[in-house]
């Protein structure tokens, strides 16, 4: 929430500068994060009054003006603003004012008219820019000769405050000027007293709630006969603006302004284009609604509206219809101002694509004895301002279903536990007290009920952290935490996630944390076969699928990276993958996965070397180095697969005990627009129990007889697997083959054009003896003969 630091003085003014409040508030839990001054450093800049205007003699595009600046004579001003008229007020920067940017205001000459001073437009005083070409137009009131400083209030600063959803009663000026109050423990004064309104007569609106659990306040009067060419004040517009709202006419500013002021949303109809009753229901099924942003919306019957007897007018506590909207020629008004329980409207704006302050306050919940106040308050303004007669307060109100005050019990015992400290009952009854809580002293502590503005206490914690933020964490002595440790056994068998990314980061890659809600056309594009979780109430349309495999989120992140000039990129993820469970379509299987992705060079350039884009093999051997730390690279096989994602000739599946426990290979050519993505992308995912669970080493004696060593290379067909070949090796039964390697794959002359030469290396030897060329030569003839059968290998 933004807001102007002044306004904010005027209902709390501890004597703290500015940066000196915003930690304040930061370190009671309501986090300032950032304070901007409203205007750059200017100095020596009055409001001026331009007399007269005459065209500049030797300049098309200059003027030659003479303003008034209340002193015995009047300047002559060469200014080129389109917008300079005779008679109009703005800000006159006169000699050796010094603008923002250190910018120093001199006599000169311009195409050789005297000019003393200049006639300044917003944002050369460092203000925004408010859209006019031209200089700022000052009203007509404004004092001739006062100080623009004073005049605009610009001796101001903007503070940005991120609250946490629980704090919504923050949500306004009011609501943190009562934390500021009982942080500096000042007095809070209301800069405004309630008006007693004089009542014209019976509201002519009637009004019928039908849903009361959701609406159990509804308030609402007419005003008529106002001046409808009243404008909005300049103080009003300018505290509108320092929080972030836009100045849209004088009833929707006054609404707005009570909205900040106050924290309770409002709206306002045209009386005169409402047809019948007011009604607080459920929308029909198919029922429409053109809303204020000129937005066609088809309503589901779940939705809260307000109607008349056309039809939905506006949606309950988000926004109004534009049919029924306030325009320059309305000449009767009917304001409301309710009370919507929070359950009634969270979700409904994220359904039709919207997000209004209105919404962001009854998701979170608003004070229910506030409407009184908020209405009264905006007939005040709308009264002094515009004049006009007020109708009584047509009023509908349930009070079964408004939330009644939490009542909740505070040990000194656990306060003094929780804390670490002994906080005095008096400063505790002084905390309580200063943010609107009642208080009754009991036997072993208080007796505490929450105002109705406190949606967020339930339990004794919630009092504890009170007094805690309130009191000051800073405050809190310092205790050494003594507690017994124990330091839990770590079997042997179990291997370290930590240990598994220290090894990933060692061979280059990055650790990213991608959401784990993805877009559903790109899930259904990366695993269509696998079925997935939608949620019903998602952030965002393009974030509605929980992911069935980590690589959308690595792949938003290499096109992100890719899309800044980042052409090698190396990452991986550790995280869940949700899989719908059939059986119970409300729950979803939950996996934990590691994945990774690489693309462009395999290093990064560099004189010594030729640079050459990375390929399957890379990224397989980064994948190998992760099975040998937990010994499952024997145990795992890699075997060709064809898997959506991937492209079919370079893809491979990792089997353990016959399952797929992972998928390797290059993103498929069809996807790689779609995803954003350029050049080839590799990829691999692999769930984190194949990893997790080491194979203990078995130690044994090493052999102090030699080994033998023999190389064979065999001819196969081209489309045999080399895994295939090495399980026919390995399936020869004895006790001195302790080992088969690949070192060679040959391709050409002297094989024929479907065949390949795969060579092997077989190490063979026994640990308790010589081996006699025999054995050798008898294992090397049923090494053959298993290769023959199994794949029809022959000896090259």
């Amino acid at each position: 929430m933004k807001l102007s630091e002044n306004w904010l003085r005027e209902w709390a003014n501890p004597d703290w500068s500015t940066n000196e409040l915003a930690e304040a508030l930061s370190l009671a839990g309501l986090e300032v994060d950032d304070v901007e001054p409203v205007a750059g450093e200017f100095s020596n800049v009055v409001v001026g009054q331009v007399v007269s205007v005459e065209k500049h003699p030797d300049a098309d595009k200059l003027n030659v003006t003479q303003v008034d600046v209340g002193e015995q004579d009047l300047l002559q001003i060469v200014c080129g603003a389109k917008n300079v008229v005779s008679g109009m007020k703005a800000c006159c920067a006169k000699v050796g004012a010094v603008l923002p940017g250190d910018f120093k205001i001199k006599k000169a000459k311009l195409r050789g008219v005297p000019s003393n001073g200049m006639l300044c437009g917003a944002t050369e005083i460092g203000l925004e820019d408010d859209g006019v070409d031209g200089l700022l137009a000052l009203p007509d009131d404004a004092p001739i000769g006062m100080d623009v400083r004073d005049y605009l209030d610009l001796n101001d600063s903007m503070i940005d405050v991120d609250l946490t959803p629980n704090r919504a009663d923050c949500l306004s000026i009011e609501g943190i000027a009562r934390d500021v109050a009982a942080i500096s423990e000042v007095e809070i004064k209301s800069p405004f007293e309630s008006a007693d309104i004089e009542f014209a007569g019976a509201c002519p609106q009637k009004v019928t709630v039908a849903e009361a659990q959701a609406c159990p306040k509804y308030l609402g009067c007419v005003v008529s006969d106002f001046d409808v060419q009243a404008k909005t004040p300049l103080w009003m517009i300018q505290k509108l603006q320092r929080g972030g709202i836009r100045s849209l006419g004088l009833v929707v500013d006054i609404t707005n302004y009570v909205l900040l002021e106050l924290g309770q949303p409002m709206h306002a109809f045209d009386l005169d284009k409402l047809q019948g009753g007011i009604q607080v229901r459920k929308a029909k099924t198919g029922e429409k609604l053109v809303t204020l942003d000129d937005k066609e919306l088809t309503l589901n019957d779940g939705t809260l509206v307000i109607a008349d007897d056309s039809g939905a007018i506006a949606l309950a506590g988000i926004m109004g219809g534009l049919p029924t909207s306030v325009t320059n020629e309305t000449t009767r008004l009917f304001f409301e101002c309710a009370h919507f329980t929070p359950l009634a409207i969270v979700g409904k704006a994220r359904e039709y694509g919207l997000h209004t302050d209105s919404s962001h306050r009854f998701e979170r919940g608003v004070d229910p004895a506030l409407p009184e106040r908020a209405l009264n308050r905006a007939l005040q303004l709308f009264t002094e301002i515009a004049g006009g007669q007020v109708s009584e307060v047509e009023s509908v109100i349930s009070q079964d279903d408004l939330a009644q005050p939490v009542s909740i019990e505070l040990r000194r015992q656990t306060l003094a536990k929780r804390l670490g400290a002994q906080v005095e009952d008096k400063r505790v009854e002084s905390i309580f007290k200063g943010l609107g809580f009642a208080v009754e002293s009991s036997e072993g502590g208080w007796r505490v009920t929450a105002p109705t503005y406190r949606f967020d206490m339930a339990i004794e914690m919630d009092l504890v952290e009170e007094v805690g933020r309130i009191y000051g964490y800073n405050n809190l002595p310092d205790t050494p935490v003594m507690a017994p440790m124990t330091l839990n056994e770590l079997p042997e068998s179990e291997q370290e996630l930590h240990a598994l990314k220290t090894a990933l980061v060692q061979r280059g890659y990055s650790e990213v944390i991608t959401y784990s809600f993805v877009e559903e056309s790109k899930q259904q594009q990366l695993s269509p076969d696998l079925p997935y979780v939608l949620l019903k109430n998602p952030i965002s349309d393009d974030m509605k699928a929980m992911r069935t495999t980590l690589f959308p989120g690595l792949l938003q992140t290499i096109s992100y990276n890719q899309n800044r000039q980042q052409p090698r990129v190396r990452i991986f993820e550790t995280g869940l993958v949700f899989y719908k469970n059939e059986s119970d379509p409300t729950g979803a299987t939950q996996v934990p996965m590691v994945g990774g992705a690489v693309v462009g060079s395999v290093a990064d350039s560099g004189w010594d070397e030729v640079s050459r884009k990375v390929d399957f093999f890379d990224i397989k051997g980064d994948v190998e180095t992760l099975l040998r730390m937990s010994h499952q690279l024997g145990t795992i096989r890699f075997e060709s697969c064809e898997h959506p994602a991937l492209h079919p000739g370079q893809s491979a599946a990792m089997i353990k005990d016959g399952k797929e426990v992972g998928i390797i290979g290059k993103l498929h050519p069809k996807l790689v627009k779609s995803m954003g993505v350029s050049e080839d992308v590799f990829l691999f995912q692999i769930r984190q129990d194949a990893l997790m669970t080491m194979q203990v080493p078995a130690a044994q004696m090493i052999s102090k007889f030699p080994e033998v060593q023999r190389d064979l290379a065999f001819v196969v067909a081209d489309s045999v697997p080399v895994q295939a070949l090495l399980d026919a090796v390995m399936a020869v039964e004895s006790d001195i083959l302790q080992a088969v390697d690949l070192f060679d794959i040959y391709r050409g002359q002297g094989v024929d054009e479907d065949q390949k030469s795969v060579a092997l290396t077989l190490k063979i030897q026994h640990h308790e003896r010589t081996l006699q060329d025999e054995e050798v030569d008898s294992l090397i003839e049923r090494v053959l003969d298993s290769a023959k059968r199994a794949v029809n290998a022959v000896l090259r």
